[in-house]
């Protein structure tokens, strides 16, 4: 017996194709003029006139006076500020410092937050790690901010670095995969 269906089924995917596009042209056969019409009207229509347009000057200027390190020696060099910890909030969804900076009173610091030039990096037990213009510091609880800069060598430093770094001088982050200092 010969089946006649695979033909068919074939045939029906072109044969109803055809057949769409035929009655979409039949459809829209009198439609050419509507896309004229639409040009037109799109042509007619201006955009509104923007009021109290303020023009802001370029801020590349800014940037580019600004220093990219600070200034240690001469004249406009950078002020090492005098951070003092005086309390330490750590919770589980909180982690803060009571930070006094450059002689004013003590605020909650956040970690990461930046206030008047110092960010504060870390936090420890008892003490945190602030970064300011000139170096990294680290403030024990109480202590005069300028204990500790972040130029001392670590226990971990070649024989021929030097025993302290010139002023101004920041060495890099340690990398992820250090052990972590301190508590």
């Amino acid at each position: 017996m010969l089946d006649l269906r695979s033909p068919l089924i074939l045939g029906a995917a072109p044969a109803g194709l055809a057949l769409a596009a035929l009655a979409w042209f039949v459809v829209r056969a009198g439609s050419g003029a509507d896309l004229d019409n639409l040009d037109a009207r799109l042509a007619q229509i201006k955009s509104p006139a923007v009021r109290g347009l303020v023009v802001q000057a370029d801020p590349s200027a800014a940037l580019a006076a600004t220093p990219l390190f600070a200034l240690t020696t001469g004249p406009g060099a950078a002020q090492d500020v005098t951070v003092q910890l005086q309390g330490l909030a750590i919770t589980p969804r909180r982690k803060a410092a009571l930070v006094a900076i450059g002689g004013k009173p003590a605020d909650w610091l956040d970690l990461g937050a930046t206030r008047d030039g110092v960010t504060l990096m870390a936090i420890r037990a008892n003490q945190i790690e602030v970064d300011t213009a000139i170096a990294f510091k680290t403030v024990g609880l109480w202590d005069a901010g300028s204990a500790s800069g972040g130029g001392a060598p670590s226990a971990g430093a070649p024989a021929s670095a030097p025993a302290a770094m010139p002023p101004g001088v920041r060495l890099p982050p340690p990398p992820a995969s250090a052990p972590a200092r301190g508590g």
